[in-house]
């Protein structure tokens, strides 16, 4: 039987397993007492596109600071993310904000470590030559990977813009396969993102939009830390260094963007300026900023009115509206969905 590494997982897959890790999350219900002080190892997942943390991934700096073995197991969007969470096949993630609105609103034991990416320029909407605004995509072909941020902003974008959506046809397709459907001329367009973009632009594709655009409409597009519910009752102080050390890595980035993009374009393959432009093209607020009113709240007394709080809300209602989740399964509120423990504990005040 293939592995939801040798295949892309359905709705009716991640549904499935969404009930089976939700029974084993119950039936792990042990006390710390009884819990290994630290696992022994620790499954890491990761985009399949250069991000600034995965350079700790080159260097052991995860298996250092953990001091344990990780895995480390690419998924190509947040769909296929949420299905390996689900299976507990990996422990942690950094994914879109969309796709994890989805697993949450299908009960998926995970939680939200905060949101250390936020999307400003590293996901755009590129053109075949010829197609020259956003308006001309009505009768068209769009590629984009399905459950992911692109997927909600190409909705979002359709909806803004008052397109017919009915005269779009959307073609789920992960970015690997969007890069050969484009070659092929499968597709007039893709909501994609970096580097693969660069790919296209530098076959002649035309760049009508960037998700920060949608920012002045009430759209947010962001990507978050999530690890799986059961893993943090269990080791509670590995969640705490794993947060450490992405925020080390984000640091690190920051200190030497172009020394990172050269090292991950060499280990993902890509153009270095596409590497470089796509890393640029995300914010990276720090976990200690998070903890903080412009983004999750200091709380969970006080993230009601949290402005990510408020945006996985308005996510949830959209995806609701599409038919991506059913409304009646939206939770009531996305605070305890936060752990602001553990954020806590890693960055004190």
């Amino acid at each position: 039987m293939a592995s939801f590494r040798d295949r892309k997982p359905n709705r009716r897959d991640l549904l499935a397993l969404g009930v089976g890790a939700g029974a084993a999350a119950l039936a792990a219900g042990r006390s710390r007492a009884e819990a290994p002080a630290r696992p022994d190892v620790v499954r890491i997942g990761y985009l399949t596109a250069a991000r600034a943390w995965v350079i700790g991934k080159t260097d052991g700096s995860f298996d250092k600071a953990l001091g344990t073995r990780v895995e480390w197991v690419p998924f190509p969007a947040g769909g296929p993310a949420l299905a390996l969470l689900a299976a507990r096949q990996i422990d942690f993630a950094i994914f879109g904000n969309t796709p994890i609105v989805a697993g949450l609103s299908r009960n998926l034991p995970i939680q939200l470590l905060g949101s250390p990416e936020i999307v400003a320029t590293s996901e755009r909407l590129i053109a075949k030559p010829g197609i020259t605004s956003v308006k001309e995509l009505e009768g068209k072909r769009i590629a984009v990977a399905p459950s992911s941020t692109m997927a909600f902003a190409l909705e979002a974008l359709i909806r803004i813009n008052k397109l017919d959506g009915g005269k779009i046809r959307r073609l789920p397709l992960a970015q690997p396969e969007t890069i050969a459907a484009w070659k092929r001329g499968d597709i007039d367009a893709t909501y994609i993102n970096g580097p693969f973009w660069g790919e296209l632009l530098a076959d002649g594709g035309r760049q009508l939009l960037v998700s920060e655009q949608l920012q002045p409409h009430g759209v947010f597009v962001w990507n978050s830390a999530v690890v799986r519910t059961e893993f943090a009752e269990r080791h509670p102080d590995t969640v705490v260094t794993w947060l450490q050390t992405v925020q080390a890595q984000f640091e690190r980035y920051k200190a030497d963007p172009d020394g990172v993009s050269r090292v991950l374009a060499k280990d993902f393959g890509a153009p270095f300026e596409a590497v470089r432009d796509t890393l640029a093209g995300l914010r990276y607020p720090s976990f200690k900023e998070q903890l903080g009113p412009n983004y999750w709240g200091d709380g969970p007394a006080a993230a009601g009115n949290a402005p990510l709080i408020k945006a996985l809300a308005d996510a949830a209602s959209f995806l609701a509206d599409t038919g991506e989740i059913k409304r009646e399964t939206i939770p009531a509120s996305f605070v305890p969905a936060v752990n602001y423990a553990l954020l806590r504990r890693a960055f004190p005040a």
